[in-house]
């Protein structure tokens, strides 16, 4: 019926190009530092756009050569931020750039024409506030706007990492994190909901999830992981068959191949449970966004 619905609608606007907007705010939790407890793994969040244009004239051949990045364009994210208390950390509304400030002239990094990225080891003030709205404008260079709006929710776990811990050099038991792991073999994740010590599986229904494997630094915690796997959508195509059908992300069990660990070291393993976001009506039909909340764990592989 997606499917169907969609063809439909592009039939209807088969007029040449289109507005095509994408984006995902993703958030992963803080974990412990086996080599350094005084020094976790940070908290991090960042947040992705991909904003092109995409040529509806043929409704029946859509694919990534009909999509065109549109470059310096105007990026602005706005949000409440719901502080801890009202002296070093008051609550706040935050609009972190004008609409109309160039990503190149403030933290937004744009790494091709019409991707759009800002992290909080760049913007420290983006946090990641469960039930808060966050609203995204981008902005052309002939002053059309487009939006997208995020509220992030609670995020699944894995029971591979309930209860798991490891000890530090220093001897300290460490939580969320497996002593040892065979390097060359794969590891499952299976899902479930709750929070430790009683996360049950999941029965039945799950949101869309997406996996990622960083290879991160024990003595530069605050450094951003090396992508060694990831199941999240990379590039406009693909973000365009998760908005017509995010079925294949709806699992219970799935596995993660050897490769997503190339070397020793220590990796961290992500789970992101991503809920559906709103996109302005002025937006090509299959144009999506999306909010993560991640758990996590780590793996040290020898």
């Amino acid at each position: 019926m997606k499917y169907a619905l969609l063809a439909a609608a592009l039939a209807a606007a088969a007029c040449g190009k289109q507005t095509f907007l994408a984006a995902a705010f993703v958030q992963t939790p803080a974990l412990p530092n086996p080599v350094d407890p005084a020094h976790p793994f940070p908290q991090y969040q960042v947040v992705t756009a991909y904003f092109g244009t995409i040529d509806t004239t043929d409704p029946t051949s859509i694919d990534s050569s009909k999509i065109a990045g549109v470059a310096d364009a105007g990026v602005d994210i706005s949000f409440r931020h719901v502080g801890t208390d009202a002296g070093n950390d008051p609550s706040e509304d935050r609009d972190l750039y004008p609409a109309n400030t160039p990503a190149a002239s403030n933290h937004w990094q744009q790494t091709d024409a019409g991707i759009y990225t800002l992290s909080s080891n760049d913007e420290p003030k983006l946090s990641f506030e469960v039930g808060q709205p966050y609203r995204m404008v981008l902005i052309t260079s002939a002053g059309d706007a487009y939006g997208a709006e995020f509220v992030p929710g609670a995020n699944d776990d894995m029971q591979e990492f309930q209860n798991t811990t490891c000890s530090s050099i220093l001897g300290e038991p460490i939580s969320r994190c497996i002593p040892t792991y065979a390097h060359g073999t794969a590891l499952t994740i299976d899902r479930c909901e709750g929070a430790a010590p009683n996360c049950v599986a999941l029965s039945s229904g799950p949101q869309p999830g997406f996996l990622v494997v960083g290879k991160v630094d024990p003595n530069h915690p605050t450094a951003n992981p090396t992508i060694t796997y990831t199941t999240v959508p990379q590039d406009a195509a693909t973000l365009l068959k998760y908005e017509l059908s995010d079925q294949p992300y709806r699992w219970t069990s799935q596995s993660i191949p050897a490769t997503a660990f190339p070397s020793a070291g220590l990796y961290a393993v992500v789970l992101v449970t991503a809920k559906p976001g709103k996109v302005s009506g002025n937006a090509f039909l299959g144009s999506t966004a999306v909010v993560g909340s991640g758990a996590a764990g780590l793996i040290q592989v020898q």
